[in-house]
């Protein structure tokens, strides 16, 4: 995410309209909210925030095995107050989860759970469509919609085999099971299924932090006779979880992700290079993961980062940026972490140059290979591998310049990652000269008339997209775009200091969630770029007054 020492392209002005010294106040006035969000120890510890489908499946949940409990009022509260949510999804899960919790069930059929499927593979990566429309009929059966005709087991009934990381293989276990039990289906399948969902002790612990993934095991051993304990202590298990406002997250923590974006955002912002050392020293800490038993088929990442320290599964993302951070940070201090966290990210390259996301074997996604090209930057004895990787990101770009979804429902974020990884490109090197070219032509036509960009073109513009293009804008030379977006993002920033606006990360893809501050890390990420075009914005931060 942030390049150290660029091909130092020629110094960028920005416009008159545009004020330095504002720009560095604003700066400073963010750094100073970020840095207040981290702990004495330098670890960024934000919560995830409540979101529906996690909400509707307690509450289902907790109608199938009839609890009654102020934890449940709070949730049908919760509940309640996104009936007229703008996302279609979110409205029906609401809904029907309300309507079995209170004995009014609404009215549901197999053309509604098409519709809402079609919806969902829309906005997800090709590669795991089959996966999401099962996953997307699952849900929607434990809340009481009819199966379309098309509903089969994942794999076709088949005991599944292919490359798939633990979360993955937990997920398809759990939609098995749910799915099983609707079509009156009991095979060899179903028996491997239910090991994978007992293997994830869920009476005791909510999984690697993973609080869908808990509520989909509970609901698929809720409908498998014999487990009603296990159900019952899973869900106060879960319950313990619960947030203020009612609801139920996505997962518990990122604490890992957090501290190495926010650290890299803070680093090329000017932060405090005390602070940027104890962040360094308690992220190089969590190299490996939790220690727990992995659920994964094939070779997984191993060495590199997971998202939080509880959670075993390490991804090509997370230690991606853990390592850009190290080496920006302190690199001979973190040699020999960073040593590990390269051999691991590596082990999992394709034959095709790409990287997936967990797993080796997995499909290549052109974000996680832009992430690695970067952390795999600093390393002159990667250059082969980094020029793999970038000739498949030049062939996996779309006609419009852009790339495939990614982890982000913001269409600008796979590109600006691209574009800072055709950064380390060798100077010859044409194919990637010509895709930054097409990313930045592309990023140019689809800024808004007032200076930002929204998720996709069109859109209103958003804090976290409008950061994502003027990112992949520093590192172009025409100065007008940038001061606009810059103008547009200052206009916008908040008393404290922070910045608002949509979530665009997602998971399971294309399901949005939303940790607060990882709306705010990549707008400090876009003034810590600009910071290194513009002369005179290079010095110490100027004092928010």
């Amino acid at each position: 995410m942030k390049i150290a020492d660029l091909t130092r392209p020629a110094p960028l002005q920005l416009p008159a309209e545009v004020s330095p010294d504002e720009v560095r106040r604003a700066t400073a006035r963010l750094v100073a909210y970020v840095s207040g969000r981290t702990d004495d120890d330098g670890a960024i510890r934000e919560r995830c925030e409540s979101r529906v489908l996690e909400s509707a499946l307690a509450l289902s949940l907790m109608a199938r095995t009839g609890v009654r409990s102020p934890a449940r009022d709070r949730l049908l509260a919760y509940l309640r107050g996104h009936q007229e949510s703008p996302d279609k999804l979110d409205r029906v899960l609401a809904a029907r989860a309300i309507g079995t919790a209170t004995g009014r069930e609404p009215g549901g059929d197999s053309a509604l759970v098409d519709t809402l499927a079609a919806g969902v593979l829309g906005a997800a990566p090709g590669f795991i469509s089959t996966r999401r429309r099962l996953m997307v009929y699952a849900v929607l059966s434990v809340l009481g919609c009819p199966l379309p005709a098309d509903a089969e087991l994942p794999g076709g009934g088949q005991v599944p085999t292919d490359p798939l990381h633990s979360w993955a293989a937990v997920q398809q276990a759990s939609i098995t099971l749910i799915l099983a039990g609707a079509l009156g289906v009991r095979n060899r399948a179903t028996d491997a299924a239910l090991d994978t969902l007992l293997a994830t002790d869920p009476a005791t612990s909510v999984w690697e932090g993973y609080a869908l993934m808990h509520l989909l095991v509970l609901h698929a051993l809720a409908g498998t006779p014999g487990h009603d304990e296990t159900v019952r202590r899973g869900l106060a298990t879960l319950l313990r979880h619960q947030r203020t406002d009612g609801g139920f997250p996505f997962v518990l923590e990122m604490h890992n992700w957090c501290t190495s974006t926010g650290g890299l955002a803070l680093h090329a912002a000017g932060a405090d290079p005390a602070l940027l050392r104890r962040m360094a020293a308690t992220l190089g800490a969590q190299r490996g993961g939790a220690a727990l038993p992995s659920l994964s088929r094939g070779a997984a990442l191993t060495g590199g980062w997971s998202m939080s320290p509880l959670v075993a599964q390490n991804d090509v993302d997370d230690t991606s940026c853990a390592l850009e951070f190290l080496q920006a940070v302190d690199p001979v201090a973190h040699a020999g972490t960073v040593r590990g966290g390269v051999a691991a990210l590596l082990a999992v390259q394709g034959t095709d140059g790409g990287f997936p996301t967990y797993v080796a074997g997995a499909s290549s996604e052109p974000c996680m290979t832009a992430a690695a090209v970067c952390a795999l930057g600093p390393h002159p004895g990667t250059a082969p591998q980094r020029a793999q990787a970038l000739a498949f990101l030049a062939d996996s770009q779309l006609a419009d310049g852009g790339f495939e979804p990614g982890w982000s429902r913001s269409r600008l974020h796979s590109l600006f990652r691209v574009r800072l990884a055709a950064c380390t490109a060798h100077p010859g090197d044409a194919r990637s000269a010509a895709m930054a070219e097409r990313i930045e032509r592309t990023v140019r036509e689809t800024q808004n008339p007032d200076g930002g960009w929204g998720m996709q073109p069109g859109d209103p513009s958003d804090d976290i997209s409008t950061a994502y293009g003027l990112i992949t804008l520093c590192h172009a030379g025409e100065p007008r775009p940038v001061g606009a977006a810059l103008t547009w993002l200052l206009e916008r920033q908040k008393a404290d200091g922070s910045y608002g606006g949509p979530p665009d990360m997602v998971g399971p893809r294309p399901f949005a969630y939303h940790f607060p501050l990882l709306t705010d890390i990549p707008v400090l990420l876009a003034l810590g770029h600009v910071r290194a075009r513009v002369p005179g914005l290079r010095g110490a931060l100027q004092e928010a007054r």
